[in-house]
């Protein structure tokens, strides 16, 4: 039978392997403190207390919504029994599920369905009440959003228009230099290095030049270059880019199957022999049909844009307000302190 102490502690008097009396531990008793317990007023009690925070919220929300006129009163929409019902559609529910089931490769349960569900009622009694305290105003991204929504239903109505064969047409006389074939042009070259021969560049090369048309082989004459001496039939945007415009420019003009020059570039002097040249050209409207149906697109989208907006702006009279000090031709002036030295 257990003594009294036994009870008491809950293990007998010879079980001390894992409790060892206090009169056995090698601790003195000066060095042990207890801590005590902090007293608080029952004020402080009371605000610590879980259910007086869930009743000051709801009643925040009770005083808000009557100032608002309920939960459900949106602005501009619907009010009483029609803003508190929410339908959840079998369309919705059936897209709900395609969604779960492209995300987790399976179908729902019945419990995630039911998930799902609970889910999107929270989001539209969020979204409701939202609106009913103002939270959407005010706020710059959600009117960059609301703005961007307008803009998506202009252009998927611009998207339903097809351009004939006459509205390309004329797009197409209307921005030539956008389709316009660049001219071609293959050509032999001898390089003169201006940096090397210095002030003697230019009528070292006009020497060159004369030998050449003597009939000079040309692969005896000029100064070491990087790149081909021989172009193929490239376009003139290749050329430019590897030799510049000035050097391009005059490639066009130059007379073919002899040799001129010296013409500049960013490397140096050049005599340059013209073997071939083909000239720039608008393509047909077969050549470019399907780019420009897409340019055709997104100039449709932005006119109608324009002309819907212009539309929607005669409906409203806009004031702009005049800052103190600031003239109506002026600059604007920035605000005192803020001047720059």
């Amino acid at each position: 039978m257990k003594t009294y102490d036994e009870r008491k502690t809950g293990q007998r008097e010879d079980d001390t392997s894992l409790h060892p009396p206090l009169a056995t531990r090698h601790l003195p008793l000066a060095t042990v403190h207890l801590p005590l317990a902090p007293r608080h007023s029952p004020l402080q009690k009371l605000l610590r207390e879980p259910l007086l925070h869930f009743l000051l919220i709801g009643a925040g929300l009770f005083l808000l919504f009557g100032w608002r006129g309920g939960p459900a009163s949106l602005p501009g929409g619907p009010s009483g029994v029609q803003a508190t019902r929410i339908v959840v559609s079998q369309s919705d529910i059936d897209q709900m599920i395609e969604t779960f089931a492209r995300t987790w490769q399976r179908p729902p349960t019945i419990e995630e369905a039911k998930s799902l569900v609970e889910d999107m009622v929270r989001n539209e009694i969020y979204y409701r009440e939202a609106l009913a305290i103002g939270l959407d105003r005010e706020d710059a991204v959600i009117r960059r959003r609301m703005r961007q929504k307008m803009e998506f239903i202009f252009e998927d109505i611009s998207a339903l228009a097809e351009p004939t064969d006459a509205d390309l047409q004329t797009f197409l006389k209307k921005h030539s230099e956008r389709y316009l074939v660049d001219p071609q042009v293959s050509f032999k070259h001898i390089y003169v290095n201006a940096a090397k021969r210095g002030k003697n560049a230019d009528s070292d090369a006009r020497q060159i030049l004369s030998q050449l048309n003597e009939g000079v082989d040309p692969d005896t004459v000029g100064d070491p270059f990087l790149l081909d001496t021989e172009i193929r039939l490239s376009p003139a945007w290749d050329i430019r880019k590897q030799f510049g415009e000035e050097f391009t420019r005059s490639l066009l003009e130059l007379p073919p199957a002899r040799w001129t020059g010296p013409v500049r570039s960013g490397f140096g002097l050049h005599l340059v022999r013209i073997s071939k040249r083909v000239g720039g050209r608008l393509p047909g409207l077969k050549e470019v049909r399907e780019k420009m149906i897409q340019d055709w697109a997104v100039e449709r989208q932005k006119e109608l844009k324009d002309a819907a907006y212009a539309k929607l702006r005669e409906r409203y009279s806009v004031t702009v307000e005049k800052a103190a000090g600031v003239s109506a031709s002026g600059p604007l002036k920035q605000p005192k302190g803020t001047e720059r030295p």
